[in-house]
């Protein structure tokens, strides 16, 4: 699966919202079981799918050590965030109240399709790029043409 493109959606008054068909249609059916959480660095939520979330989490438990107690308040903050969820029979799912303020979502929203992963984002917050395109366009040049990560850039200007 490989979600792509936006689509605009609403919360119902209890933080319900319809997990778009678009998106579902790229599911099987045993790919019903979703985990929902704050994303690290930006005021957005990410919906990953189950099979998804547990490939994220063994590979973050490989590269931690559970006894140094710095790297084990990591994955407890980064497992605590997170909330499993399925979809209703109406094919909608709850936000939480608190993971919506931190999103700064209010009713309406945005669904931005991440490869093997969704981010919701404010409505509001989509309203602007992300990346101005003339800094996208040149950040895309330097990545493809060096054929990966140009870590010299990257420091001069992340994008």
């Amino acid at each position: 699966m490989r979600f792509s493109g936006t689509i605009p959606a609403r919360t119902d008054v209890k933080g319900r919202v319809f997990f778009p068909s678009a998106y579902r249609r790229q599911l099987s059916a045993e790919e019903q079981e979703f985990v929902l959480r704050r994303d690290v660095y930006e005021p957005c939520l990410v919906v990953y799918p189950r099979k998804v979330w547990e490939r994220e989490v063994d590979e973050l438990r490989r590269r931690l050590n559970r006894w140094n107690p710095r790297e084990a308040m990591l994955l407890r903050q980064f497992m605590a965030d997170a909330e499993v969820f399925g979809l209703d029979a109406s094919g909608r799912f709850l936000i939480p109240k608190r993971l919506l303020q931190a999103a700064g979502i209010v009713h309406e929203l945005v669904f931005v399709g991440m490869d093997d992963r969704l981010e919701l984002w404010s409505r509001e917050r989509m309203e602007r790029p992300f990346v101005e395109s003339a800094d996208f366009g040149a950040a895309l040049e330097r990545l493809m043409a060096a054929g990966g990560r140009d870590e010299a850039a990257d420091k001069d200007n992340p994008i």
